[in-house]
């Protein structure tokens, strides 16, 4: 190979090392939330200089650099220095404590210009005098070249352990092949000496390249992830029919997709009835779920009802706070720490979010406290909107006053249970109850009375009936019942006891005892006619109305 067509290649390989540093330093410091919980994150610290160090390095390359070790002592201590910012920002971003961090974060602007200003200066004076340092045979040089190299094995030995042990290395794939490739290109370096720089060089940038491309691809997919599974999330939040354990499956696999690699297991627990809180949703890495079933339900300390705020415990912690004999000493045997999302209604906890991780010490990123304060804010949103669904559902198909169901309620209902009728062959039986003298109820003691005893007739008739059976009222005092799959000699006795329980309890909570009549007809035995049906209870009704002549209220009116 030619020395022009070497030198060519060789430029042309740090050109593309040069754009590949400062794309990674672009894509730090713009977009430095979708990638905080990376290590490219703390590369910002340092690639400022790096960036100068690089453009610097290009900006100075002559033939020389190949052919003769003459006039590029600087050139050589230029691209040294980068090679030990670059392995040792990444081996101090994982083994820096959080403070440590922290300071380098306020002062890493002071850090980069004093870096900037002190190289710049002895590369001036390196190049200016042409002082043999590094690749010359003087014995100080060549220990000095000696020791940067060993400096440079030790951090690539170090990354490459940690590439395998490190959470954070092994979550990203691309870092693991970044450090693999900068490893080979040193050792290229080292087998051929000055021959190898081409090949090294090469390697080297090319593995920046790979790198900045990896990180640009990830960031991408996870923004058109992220929107996808908000379109999808959004689509079902519209639907009409969302309901609790829909609506929190979406949104809990919204958020496991975008931080799975950080929490391999997601739960999330809904207050029953009782006061206890159930799993409800669950996404693991595995598929086999060794620590919850869906049906588990699990007591809190009291005192962690009262956090609001986004929470970090360890395993031991966490295991205290709760009160459930099937998860205790069983998640501890895998995850070091877990973070805990409440979500309140109405200064209630109502449920909770559990991320549980493998990281021992876990410190919260601004990008995942971002990410499940987003989930926390959008369980408060569900909870409001599937409330408001259930209020217009109820509006639909309930009696405002007594939350029975309405006239159309009924009416669907009667039409579905005679096509279940006439399929198996079974019979129901529609009861239609009737208040006796509501109106002189009203004019003797006010409406407030007669909503009353509505409302009480209402309850009665709800409480009296079984959870299968529909009752609703359809207007004024006329109330009626499906009662499902029987004949009219079972339900005798029950309407026999809604009368008599009307009458006492009127008899306690109103200024009079009032009483219902009640008239029932049998589908099919009466007739298959749905109209008829209803007519044939009506005058059922109306028949006992007439004989019990008005009742206790009406006599003593007269």
């Amino acid at each position: 190979m030619s020395a022009q067509l070497e030198f060519c290649l060789y430029k042309l390989f740090e050109i593309v090392g040069v754009v590949a540093v400062s794309g990674i330093f672009i894509v730090s410091a713009f977009l430095g939330k979708e990638i905080k919980n990376t290590l490219i994150y703390s590369f910002r610290k340092v690639f400022l200089s790096l960036v100068v160090f690089k453009f610097l390095y290009v900006l100075n390359l002559e033939k020389e650099t190949i052919s003769s070790l003459e006039g590029i002592q600087a050139l050589v201590f230029l691209n040294i220095f980068s090679k030990l910012l670059v392995i040792y920002a990444l081996v101090f971003s994982v083994l820096c404590k959080e403070k440590l961090k922290d300071f380098l974060s306020k002062t890493s602007l002071w850090i980069n210009a004093a870096l900037i200003f002190i190289v710049l200066l002895i590369f001036e004076k390196i190049k200016g005098q042409k002082i043999p340092v590094f690749l010359h045979s003087q014995t100080s040089a060549s220990s000095l070249y000696i020791f940067s190299e060993v400096l440079i094995a030790v951090g690539i030995l170090v990354l490459i352990y940690m590439s395998f042990t490190n959470f954070y290395f092994k979550q990203t794939k691309s870092f693991k092949v970044f450090v693999l490739a900068f490893a080979v290109g040193e050792i290229v370096l080292a087998l051929f000496k000055r021959k190898g720089v081409l090949f090294s060089e090469a390697i080297q940038n090319g593995a920046m390249l790979y790198l900045f491309v990896a990180i640009f691809l990830v960031i991408a997919m996870q923004r058109v992830r992220f929107l996808h599974s908000l379109a999808k999330f959004s689509t079902e939040v519209l639907k009409e029919r969302l309901d609790i354990q829909k609506s929190f499956e979406l949104l809990v696999e919204f958020i496991y997709e975008a931080y799975s690699k950080t929490f391999p297991r997601i739960c999330f627990y809904y207050q029953e009835e009782d006061g206890d809180y159930k799993l409800i949703v669950s996404r693991d890495e595995s598929t086999q779920d060794d620590f919850e079933d869906i049906d588990i339900e699990i007591k809190i300390d009291q005192k962690v009802t009262q956090i609001t705020q986004i929470s970090v415990f360890t395993i031991n912690e966490f295991e205290s706070m709760l009160e459930c004999k099937a998860l205790k000493n069983k998640i501890s045997q895998v995850y070091q720490s877990v973070v805990y999302v409440p979500v309140h209604r109405y200064n209630r906890l109502v449920g909770f979010l559990i991320c549980y991780t493998k990281i021992k010490d876990f410190k919260m990123t601004d990008e995942l406290k971002d990410g499940l304060t987003i989930f926390m804010n959008f369980s408060q949103a569900l909870l409001s909107q599937i409330e408001r669904i259930e209020k217009i559902r109820n509006l639909s198909t309930e009696d405002e006053l007594t939350g029975l169901y309405n006239r159309r309620y009924f009416i669907k209902e009667l039409i579905l249970e005679s096509i279940a009728a006439d399929r198996y062959k079974n019979k129901f039986c529609v009861a239609f109850f009737d208040m006796d003298n509501l109106k002189l109820l009203n004019d003797f003691y006010g409406h407030s009375v007669g909503d009353k005893a509505i409302r009480m007739i209402g309850r009665i008739i709800r409480d009296n009936t079984r959870k299968t059976d529909i009752p609703a009222r359809l207007g004024g005092d006329e109330f009626a019942v499906i009662f499902k799959n029987c004949s009219k000699d079972a339900i005798e006795d029950r309407i026999k006891n809604i009368k008599e329980l009307i009458e006492k309890e009127s008899e306690l909570q109103l200024p009079k005892k009032i009483r219902v009549s009640c008239g029932v007809a049998v589908y099919p035995d009466d007739t298959t006619s749905l109209d008829e049906l209803l007519k044939i209870a009506d005058m059922r009704m109306y028949d006992e109305k007439l004989k019990s002549k008005g009742g206790d209220f009406d006599a003593e009116r007269q």
